[in-house]
């Protein structure tokens, strides 16, 4: 097999033919496997660098006739030009490439040639992906206004995870005893917290009438509106999972009650198990209305206002931060201790264009796959208002 004259498909096709004999092989198919895939990856080095060069040579042949810069003699090694995700370049390219009109039109134009070796070369490595500053941005903009994600414990594990929890310790627990004795038989109950990921989407509409007057108004506008409405998705996820009958907080947490007062506050607080930060989320009606309200015997007010960094930070009652967070519905708080909420980013948040046929609107769809649990069933409680009885008089 002549391996100087593959091509990538060849190269592809070969690969995936070894793959699928692998698990049969004989020790001695095994060795020349192996020996073949070296090759096979020199080639495909091999065809990178050439790509490489053909894409160079092309940008110096569009630019024949402009001035040439003198060659910097005193640096033998000149920095040879490197694009990623995280370059300028790449990011106008990727924004140039995705807003097109319905006749696949450019709307901001042709790629310059650096852009087209920064496309080119960084797509060869990766795939098209995501400019690393939108995602930065994206990052910080989900980060900064969502109280619960903010605060929960993040991970970007691919596959999710699983959380083994000790439910309790009916028997065996550690104790003195006599010398020589033996312990009580260990009976320790468990269950586990598993992190699926549930897809979150959410898909905006430009018209054909929109028009951008730059690229950096088309990637504000792009990356905010969509990192919003994936933001509040999240959130509400992860307090669908507090909701949660099996995994979420324990039932002798979600309390009710005719009216919050003092007493009622410190229930709620003499419930909670763990250690930390302690906060409290509640809608900023609620917070204003009801908890600022709130008073001990002698009249004093609990709630002690706080403006801080943090814009969600309203203030604290009883050492505990009570945070705003508008996707709680009226008459409701969560309290707790975020970092026994687990939320997890499966894979990177990713911005789809596409072009609707029929009306000729380009549709950008933003998607994201998240998942999210509560370690300790105790560690947070819901307590919500008491709904007024109407069976009597």
């Amino acid at each position: 097999m002549d391996f100087k004259t593959m091509t990538m498909e060849q190269i592809e096709s070969r690969v995936a033919e070894i793959n699928s004999k692998i698990d049969t092989a004989s020790d001695d198919e095994i060795k020349a496997f192996t020996e073949e895939m070296k090759a096979l990856n020199e080639r495909k080095s091999a065809l990178k660098r050439i790509a490489e060069q053909r894409s160079r040579l092309k940008a110096d042949v569009n630019a024949f006739g402009t001035p040439v810069k003198t060659p910097n003699f005193g640096n033998a090694h000149q920095d040879e030009e490197r694009f990623d995700a995280s370059s300028k370049e790449y990011r106008t390219a990727w924004l140039k490439r995705i807003a097109r009109d319905a006749d696949d039109r450019p709307i901001f134009g042709d790629m310059t040639e650096t852009e087209k070796r920064a496309f080119t070369f960084t797509t060869a490595n990766t795939g098209a992906v995501v400019p690393t500053e939108i995602i930065n941005r994206i990052a910080d903009l989900t980060d900064n206004d969502s109280p619960m994600y903010d605060d929960s414990t993040k991970s970007s594990f691919r596959y999710g995870f699983a959380v083994p929890r000790v439910k309790e310790i009916e028997a065996g627990d550690a104790k003195v005893v006599t010398e020589g004795a033996a312990n009580d038989d260990e009976q320790d109950e468990f269950d586990q917290l598993e992190i699926i990921g549930d897809e979150l989407k959410k898909h905006i509409v430009l018209t054909r009438k929109m028009e951008f007057q730059s690229i950096d108004a088309f990637e504000t506008w792009l990356v905010t509106h969509l990192a919003n409405r994936i933001r509040v998705a999240k959130e509400k996820k992860i307090i669908s999972q507090l909701d949660n009958t099996t995994y979420g907080i324990a039932a002798a947490n979600i309390l009710t009650a005719a009216d919050l007062t003092d007493a009622e506050i410190r229930k709620v607080m003499s419930q909670l198990r763990g250690g930390g930060e302690r906060v409290l989320y509640a809608n900023q009606a609620f917070i204003w209305n009801t908890i600022a309200a709130l008073e001990d015997k002698s009249g004093n007010k609990l709630f002690i206002p706080s403006p801080r960094v943090d814009p969600t930070i309203e203030g604290s009652i009883y050492g505990t931060i009570v945070k705003r967070d508008s996707n709680i519905p009226d008459d409701t708080f969560y309290v707790g201790y975020p970092k026994q909420i687990d939320s997890n980013d499966f894979i990177p948040f990713d911005i789809t264009p596409q072009i609707e046929a029929k009306t000729l609107n380009r549709i950008f769809v933003g998607y994201s796959l998240f998942g999210a649990g509560l370690e300790d069933p105790k560690a947070f409680v819901k307590w919500s208002k008491q709904a007024a009885d109407l069976s009597e008089g």
